[in-house]
């Protein structure tokens, strides 16, 4: 389950969390400010159907998986739907909505990514 709680921002300043090397499927890494100040990295696969969030700086990424393109994506008691090119909504079963923006993309080279 995913908590939604105010975090510490990420003050490594890396450009990336991962080794692309160990993650080859890795198409593009966004990072997110939602409403609430919580900091999330969001990981699209290249199947265009897996995300992978996590709540920066350390959470454990939550695998959500969409059943076609442009549908929300599904995980447990999270679905995560993109409602903009830079915006995502996070819907949780046991609480309100939460809206947050693209603040960065880090993408890899000569791969396209969702927007």
């Amino acid at each position: 389950m995913l908590s939604l709680m105010g975090c510490q921002q990420n003050g490594g300043g890396d450009e990336s969390r991962h080794d692309r090397n160990s993650i080859p499927t890795l198409v593009g890494e966004h990072l997110y400010a939602c409403e609430d100040g919580t900091q999330l990295d969001g990981d699209f696969l290249v199947d265009g159907l897996t995300l992978d969030l996590a709540i920066l700086p350390n959470q454990k990424p939550i695998r959500l998986t969409a059943p076609d393109t442009g549908l929300t994506y599904v995980g447990d008691k999270l679905n995560v739907s993109l409602t903009g090119v830079d915006t995502l909504k996070l819907v949780r079963a046991d609480q309100k909505p939460l809206i947050c923006r693209r603040t960065r993309t880090i993408s890899k080279q000569g791969r396209l990514h969702p927007p």
